[in-house]
């Protein structure tokens, strides 16, 4: 029994125990949700029409909606759309004391997929980037209905990563699936909006229920009992690369630790794995014929399918003042519209699981990552998107989006398998938390 004697010095006192050092752990994970949020004022302070601007799409002629009284720019018609044009645009605005305080580039989900949306928006924030005016500019990607939520996803980083590197940028992506009480246009909630303190991940969307923002909660870990969905030995794969080389390494992989039979849809130039066991067909995902090729092919060789992998590989890294908006439409096509034609391709087949794979940081803000995180946070939209067709019957198998920053290649097979154990819930896995 240990005796503790009053008057003892500090000598005589043992040392106190050392705290074991602390092992690094796994990963914590979370996983972006929607979650209600109280709406601003009745009548918010939004910014007056006059001192507005709404840029729409020269190319777009099936328009819903057209307020009146606001000043409306088309790109390709009264502008070019690139930079420069923007920096004399906006100059010229200036001098006759008409320059805009909140600008809102109207994205109609159902005629504006991501990379013709990177067009219309990067040459402006690129301008604004390398202006050296000090007044703040409040910018809203107003995206209207229901289609395409990975598009606000997508532009929701943008958004995010426009403010950090820029803090003259105030910048939200709003979605308008149901107009709020009271408000007469989508262009006059976006407005609204902007008026509001920015949601830190800079997404909000209006939809029947009312005004949601999205939010990261830490994610479930693995259910008890058998997993939901698992690579079989010998399974039949169709697996996708951008061009990087992730989707081969993967693919070879797979052909060995579980001699899986693999189609992969890969650009002609791509490197082709040496392994009988997977066939390559070139091709582009952002072709949707070069994907239904793909499938019909992985039909013909096995049959069916057990599970389709994306392998989006992480996007060039470059700060929004030298962002080539060229370069964004086809990664964007690639890894984002090519991940829809996918999920449309095989939405008959009885699949395990449909995964999305990229280690792009989707929810944090670094120089030169707004269209990493696009790609990411889009490619997390999808998977939800598809987790709720598949609970309504309309897909089959499991819907995971994995997102691995600061991690090189591709996931692993014991990777795969950790993440699939997670469940059938809406599942975007990230190691850290937005900053």
């Amino acid at each position: 029994m240990k005796v503790t004697t009053l008057g003892t010095t500090a000598a005589d006192r043992p040392a106190p125990e050392q705290a074991p050092a602390a092992r690094p752990g796994p990963p914590l994970h979370h996983t972006p949700l929607w979650v209600p949020a109280a709406p601003g004022p009745h009548h918010p302070p939004a910014f007056p029409l006059a001192d507005s601007l709404l840029v729409v799409d020269s190319r777009d002629t099936g328009r819903a909606w057209a307020p009146l009284g606001v000043r409306t720019v088309r790109v390709g018609r009264d502008l070019s759309g690139s930079a420069p044009a923007w920096t004399s645009y906006l100059k010229a605005l200036h001098r006759q004391e008409h320059a805009p305080r909140a600008l809102v580039f109207d994205l109609p989900a159902a005629t504006t997929d991501p990379g013709r949306a990177a067009e219309l928006t990067l040459p402006l924030l690129r301008a604004l980037c390398c202006s050296t005016g000090r007044t703040p500019l409040h910018v809203a990607f107003l995206v209207t209905g229901r289609a395409r939520p990975h598009l606000a996803a997508a532009f929701g980083a943008i958004a995010q990563q426009a403010g950090a590197e820029d803090g003259r940028i105030h910048a939200v992506s709003v979605c308008v699936q149901a107009l709020p009480p009271g408000a007469p246009d989508p262009l006059r909630t976006a407005l609204g909006e902007l008026a509001l303190p920015r949601p830190k991940l800079a997404e909000v969307r209006y939809t029947p229920t009312g005004r949601e923002v999205r939010v990261l909660r830490a994610a479930p870990g693995p259910r008890p009992g058998p997993p939901p969905a698992a690579l079989r030995p010998g399974g039949r794969y169709l697996l996708t690369d951008t061009g990087e080389g992730d989707g081969a390494r993967l693919a070879l992989a797979l052909a060995r630790s579980h001699r899986a039979r693999i189609v992969l849809l890969a650009p002609e130039c791509g490197p082709a794995p040496a392994d009988a066991r997977i066939t390559h067909v070139p091709g582009r995902l952002a072709r949707a014929a070069d994907v239904r090729a793909a499938v019909r092919t992985a039909l013909h060789h096995f049959g069916s399918l057990d599970g389709v992998l994306h392998c989006a590989g992480p996007a060039e890294g470059r700060p929004l003042s030298q962002l080539s908006a060229a370069t964004a439409r086809q990664v964007l096509a690639d890894a984002v519209t090519g991940a829809a034609h996918l999920d449309e391709a095989t939405a008959a087949l009885p699949l395990d699981f449909f995964a999305l794979t990229t280690a792009a940081p989707a929810y944090r803000t670094a120089t030169g990552a707004a269209l990493p995180a696009a790609t990411a946070r889009a490619l997390g939209a999808l998977a939800a998107a598809r987790a709720q067709r598949a609970r309504a019957g309309l897909r089959h198998g499991l819907s995971l989006a994995l997102c691995r920053p600061d991690r090189t290649g591709p996931p692993t097979p014991d990777a795969l398998n950790r993440a699939l154990a997670c469940g059938p819930h809406e599942l975007t896995a990230h190691p850290a938390a937005a900053h």
